[in-house]
């Protein structure tokens, strides 16, 4: 199978690893911060250490930043719902204004929005390398795991927040009781694929996903038994037909109804051992992908949809009051900051806080606060005082004035 009309690109390649974690997997870069915005906001507003005597009268300000870019977000949202409608699986209206069936065009331009959903709300797209090494971590179940390509005209793996879980195995130390480790996951991934001869586009949603347990969640991953095991069997079979052999040669035929027994039971019980542990596998394998679609899916096509929309609100609000809040005091105090340089105070503000290492996107937050007109001084990152800008987004909400954003953004219009 060739690229896809989306861009999303598939995987021909083989890749070989033994463990996906001493592999060095490379993670995407973490631009989603984690911590609520409303909680956010009462923190700032309350740390006078850091903002001083105005840190109180930040939440002003954030309070008209919620209501500008929740118009900007139900406004794309109900753009976004409408394209999807006609490739919606769920669908349970009738579409009275077209009878065809939807085209290519129409496929690119809900990628173009899916896509632009995603990255406005922290997501990072996993590269095919990237999709290769958790598939292959896929075979530490025990079973060896393969893309079916021909099922799948369209796919695309999206993921947000870096954490870790507990996992609990057995091991030779503890075979009973097992040992608790820690394995990597995402707090976020958004899966979309189209089926092969289908007008259908699925988008899913899903939290807490092991790097391993990628692969349980693709419709077009299948299992099959790995090369090890079928050389085991294979190896083992001959060994034993060979010995076989040799001692019907060495004893006469006579006896070689005998032997054959006394061969043949262990042969058939080390077949059954190594297939009844490839059916084991198997069988944990597809619990752990009921475990997922059911307990960690979060949503699917309209829903998963909607929380993407309520996702891009909240990262875009606390990108917004960050940055202002940070900028607010910049000609008071003298400094000459770049972008940089508010960039490193931001995320080192955020490390000490959540504990977490976050990526501040500075250019969202920067192209924010120029579209809402919150600059004093865009070179020397001087925002407007705080009673000036409340009454400027203030005026900025009544109009509606960025409330086509992110369609002017993407050409479209509703």
């Amino acid at each position: 199978m060739t690229g896809s009309k989306f861009g999303f690109g598939f995987l021909t390649s083989k890749f070989t690893l033994t463990n996906v974690y001493d592999s060095g997997f490379t993670r995407p870069d973490n631009r989603f911060i984690p911590v609520g915005s409303d909680d956010l906001i009462d923190y700032l507003a309350s740390d006078t250490e850091t903002f001083g005597e105005q840190s109180s009268a930040i939440e002003q300000v954030a309070s008209w930043l919620i209501q500008i870019l929740e118009q900007e977000k139900s406004a794309f949202e109900r753009i976004i719902t409408r394209t999807y409608a006609r490739i919606n699986p769920d669908r349970e209206t009738i579409d009275v204004l077209n009878g065809n069936p939807p085209g290519d065009d129409e496929f690119l331009l809900l990628n173009s929005k899916v896509q632009h959903m995603l990255e406005k709300a922290n997501f990072e797209k996993l590269s095919d390398d990237q999709v290769k090494t958790a598939l292959e971590a896929g075979s530490t179940h025990g079973i060896k795991v393969k893309l079916d390509e021909d099922s799948l005209e369209e796919m695309s793996i999206w993921v947000r927040g870096r954490s870790t879980a507990p996992f609990h195995r057995r091991t030779l130390r503890h075979p009973i009781k097992g040992e608790i480790s820690s394995v990597a996951i995402f707090n976020r991934l958004a899966l979309i694929t189209r089926p092969s001869g289908e007008a259908n586009v699925q988008v899913r949603l899903f939290k807490d996903i092991p790097i391993r347990d990628v692969e349980a969640l693709l419709p077009n991953a299948n299992v099959s038994m790995g090369l090890r095991d079928a050389a085991m069997m294979i190896g083992s079979g001959a060994g034993a037909v060979w010995t076989l052999v040799a001692k019907v040669l060495a004893v006469g035929l006579v006896a070689a109804s005998q032997l054959l027994w006394i061969i043949a039971l262990p042969l058939v019980g080390l077949f059954w051992k190594i297939f009844s542990g490839y059916r084991r596998a198997i069988k944990d394998r597809d619990s752990n992908r009921a475990k997922h679609l059911y307990f960690q899916s979060l949503g699917a096509n309209r829903s998963a949809i909607h929380l993407i929309s309520f996702m891009i609100c909240e990262e875009e609000i606390k990108e917004a009051v960050l940055i202002y809040a940070f900028c607010l005091d910049v000609e008071n105090d003298g400094r000459a900051m770049s972008e940089s340089a508010i960039k490193s105070e931001i995320e080192t503000y955020l490390k000490k806080l959540t504990s977490s290492e976050v990526d501040f996107d500075i250019d969202d937050a920067i192209e924010t606060l120029d579209r809402l007109g919150l600059w004093k001084d865009r070179a020397a990152l001087q925002v407007i005082g705080i009673d000036e800008a409340s009454d400027k987004l203030e005026s900025h909400c009544q109009q509606g004035l960025s409330r086509d954003y992110h369609a002017d953004l993407l050409g479209i219009a509703e």
